[in-house]
């Protein structure tokens, strides 16, 4: 069974024909364009048992001949695939499990009901244009350029796209040819793969909002590789989230990527620590200029959705909440707006493609710097185990937020604001590593965190609102809303001073938590 990796990138049709006119994707092709047309059939039992179990069975005609295809396992991520793949020809337009040699999809596919429940779910009918290129380096990949329709019995949806399916060499190349490629035509990362989209068009359901997966870290693994495994992780959990925030299903899908963002920028900062900071630097403006065009956004779904509708709810009757209402909700449909065309944006597009481009290339490990424990420059060499840097890093972090936590009681919004940003960075610490350890003792601390999170981002919520009212048009008050102003003023300051027994409650259950590093 063979590996796939391939970079997947979605384009409008009208964008087709300057694709291909382009100058250097024609320099770098060692084939003629190749055109056929594809008609797939893809298989699921009626409760998608395959789906479930990340496989997608396909039949697949080119011609007069057809291909039983399998693939499972992997990921995406940045628009960059990795899947097993297992092919055989057939002689009909029928499955055949005989062939199939994967001991783990001959143990999955002994089992007779679903044999005989397998039935056609939908269809893809395409045009593929395929060529094959070398890619600076020396790598080559074959180029797909898809226009076509994903199809069940009652519906069906177009999609036009492009497959950079590598043929030998890494993946670094791919990201470099999109990023070449961005400069004349509007191409976008696609995290979702065909099959994918017939499951949601036959389901009718759409993904929901994806929180953060856990990271899949080894004690064998050094702080460069836990490194990758992380960055990648938090790069899935953005992209991930990205279309449900375009097509404005759920706020969640915003907030998620708000949180991909601060856990991404988080790992930067805890490797910078190992390796060069100015390796790290030009991304980590990127993601910071993202964070704040997502920030208004958010902030303004948390009061609307939040503070106000439960200020409104006890003075329902009151004419001047109504117009504060309004005016919020104008404010907040004009940040999310911003938010989309921030993420809709060439500059969002490129961002990651230069993001999966460094991830594949690795050029922190050339470039020195202070690593933990004393361990010496953060060359591949040297770099220290991660179990080493983890232990070093959490210990020390810790001991940072109990030394604020001797003067709980006497802390001001500042230092409450400074300890919160502080917990907030363990926490991710704690996610990133917590598979190296004890499940039990590191999701009690992870949970003790959390708590301690949430009162203290309750308390810095007054700061936050005082920010947001400040943005409102209300210097002549023709609908009388400083009234108003001033009851959310008082609610927010209530609820906060609220907090302050319940924060003291919680951090002497963070103090009983023992570490688990």
């Amino acid at each position: 069974m063979a590996t796939e990796i391939e970079l997947k990138l979605r384009l409008p049709p009208d964008s087709v024909a300057r694709l291909r006119r382009n100058r250097l994707l024609k320099s770098l092709s060692i084939s003629h364009p190749v055109t056929r047309k594809l008609y797939t059939v893809y298989y699921d039992t009626p409760d998608f048992d395959l789906r479930r179990h990340d496989i997608a069975f396909r039949l697949r005609r080119t011609g007069k001949n057809w291909i039983q295809s399998i693939k499972g396992g992997g990921d995406a991520t940045a628009g960059l695939h990795q899947r097993y793949e297992w092919e055989i020809p057939l002689r009909t337009a029928q499955p055949d499990f005989i062939g199939i040699s994967d001991p783990f999809l001959i143990e999955f596919f002994k089992n007779a009901d679903i044999r005989e429940q397998l039935r056609p779910v939908f269809t893809t009918e395409f045009k593929r244009s395929t060529r094959t290129l070398c890619l600076p380096g020396g790598s080559e990949a074959e180029f797909c350029l898809d226009q076509g329709v994903v199809s069940t019995v009652d519906a069906s949806v177009p999609f036009c796209e492009v497959e950079l399916e590598l043929k030998s060499g890494g993946p670094l190349p791919l990201f470099q040819l999109a990023l070449d490629l961005l400069h004349t035509v509007p191409l976008r990362l696609e995290n979702v793969s065909k099959a994918e989209r017939g499951y949601t068009l036959a389901s009718g359901d759409k993904p929901p909002p994806l929180r953060a997966a856990p990271v899949q870290l080894f004690t064998e693994m050094n702080v460069s590789e836990a490194f990758k495994a992380i960055a990648w992780n938090c790069l899935n959990h953005l992209h991930s989230n990205e279309p449900g925030m375009l097509e404005c299903r759920d706020v969640e899908y915003l907030h998620q990527m708000r949180v991909a963002l601060r856990r991404e920028r988080s790992a930067f900062s805890i490797f910078s620590k190992a390796f060069s900071k100015s390796a790290f630097s030009p991304l980590a403006q990127d993601l910071k200029w993202l964070s704040r065009q997502l920030r208004p956004a958010r902030d303004w779904d948390v009061f609307v959705t939040g503070t106000l509708n439960d200020v409104c709810a006890h003075f329902p009757e009151l004419p001047e909440m109504l117009a504060l209402r309004e005016q919020c909700e104008a404010i907040w449909r004009g940040h999310n707006e911003n938010a989309r065309n921030a993420v809709e944006s060439r500059h969002y597009t490129e961002m990651m493609l230069k993001l999966g481009a460094w991830l594949s290339a690795e050029s922190w490990i050339a470039q020195p710097g202070p690593a933990a424990s004393g361990a010496g420059t953060g060359t591949a060499s040297r770099a220290p185990p991660v179990k080493e840097f983890a232990e070093t890093l959490l210990a020390h972090r810790h001991r940072q937020i109990k030394k604020y936590g001797r003067k709980l009681a006497n802390l001001g919004a500042p230092e409450l604001h400074a300890i919160r940003i502080l917990v907030k960075k363990q926490r991710y610490a704690a996610e990133f590593f917590g598979g190296l350890y004890s499940h039990k003792k590191t999701k009690r601390y992870i949970k003790s965190l959390a708590a301690l999170q949430d009162i203290l981002g309750k308390m810095n919520d007054t700061a936050v609102i005082e920010r947001l009212l400040s943005e409102l048009p209300v210097s002549q008050d023709k609908n009388g809303m400083h009234e108003a102003i001033g009851i959310v003023r008082g609610w927010a300051a209530n609820l906060a001073l609220m907090k302050k027994p319940e924060l003291n409650k919680t951090w002497v259950c963070f103090k009983r938590n023992d570490s688990f590093w």
